[in-house]
């Protein structure tokens, strides 16, 4: 089950100083948090790290550039699927 939006705010100072969540992103999270806006600002952030490993990912020969696109623009989209995320990561 993913977390709920109270959670990823309980844990976004932790994301920060661990590098994962910018303070710009944060930011957004913060002001976007009981709005329609949560959902794109938290798939931007997701979409950014799994562009970081789509980039990888082909750099390594394990997915194609239009593989790679592929899944960063349903991370865009909002999916977030562990499958997805496996494919992103392993390649294929």
């Amino acid at each position: 089950m993913p977390p709920s939006d109270e959670r990823i705010l309980e844990r976004l100072e932790a994301m920060v100083a661990a590098g994962r969540v910018t303070e710009a992103e944060a930011a957004r999270l913060r002001a976007a948090h009981g709005t329609d806006d949560f959902g794109p600002a938290l798939a931007a952030i997701r979409a950014r790290h799994a562009k970081l490993h789509a980039d990888a990912a082909v750099s390594a020969g394990r997915l194609t550039q239009d593989e790679a696109d592929d899944a960063v623009g349903r991370v865009q989209a909002g999916e977030h699927s562990s499958e997805l995320r496996a494919r992103i990561k392993r390649g294929r």
